[in-house]
């Protein structure tokens, strides 16, 4: 192989990685039906008493939009916070809030300094938060998403406790 034909296999290979979009299946509105051992992975995460009673009893929706050809939207919808992630790009860096307030910085997670990332494995997406405050409530996470019979399974770990939340397709 010359050295043209290399540069442009790197070239193709680099765009189409780059070009990869979440799967339609993902797109729509989903509504927290219940949760398996939320508090328990709260208190593991040191949450305290007052925030594990706000976030728990709290009702949620998740709705995922296509925006363009290799972008959606991430609508997290809380009664106490909405967050939302406009034209969000699987494995590109970008800020946004958290669900305590602080600016969160979202990025690929092969970067060692990484803070929130949407990235795309094997039909799962996941969702990483490292608060850019030290100071922030919110602790370093990763949320996980896997499709079961058209609804969204939210999962989280922290420190072998596993979480799941289950959210109904409205």
């Amino acid at each position: 192989m010359n050295r043209h034909s290399a540069i442009l296999l790197v070239i193709f290979s680099v765009s189409f990685v780059s070009a990869q979009n979440l799967p339609e299946s993902f797109y729509g509105k989903f509504s927290l039906d219940h949760s398996d051992n939320f508090d328990e992975y709260l208190t593991e995460k040191g949450y305290g008493w007052f925030t594990r009673r706000l976030v728990t009893l709290s009702n949620v929706d998740k709705i995922i939009t296509k925006a363009g050809p290799n972008s959606f939207n991430f609508e997290d919808l809380w009664a106490t916070k909405k967050l939302h992630y406009k034209d969000v790009v699987l494995g590109r860096e970008f800020r946004g809030k958290g669900l305590d307030g602080s600016i969160h910085r979202v990025a690929p997670m092969k970067n060692s300094d990484i803070q929130i990332t949407f990235t795309l494995r094997n039909n799962v997406l996941f969702e990483k938060h490292v608060p850019t405050d030290a100071n922030a409530e919110q602790k370093q996470d990763e949320y996980r998403y896997h499709l079961e019979g058209g609804n969204i399974v939210q999962t989280l770990t922290a420190n072998g406790v596993v979480a799941r939340r289950y959210f109904t397709r409205q």
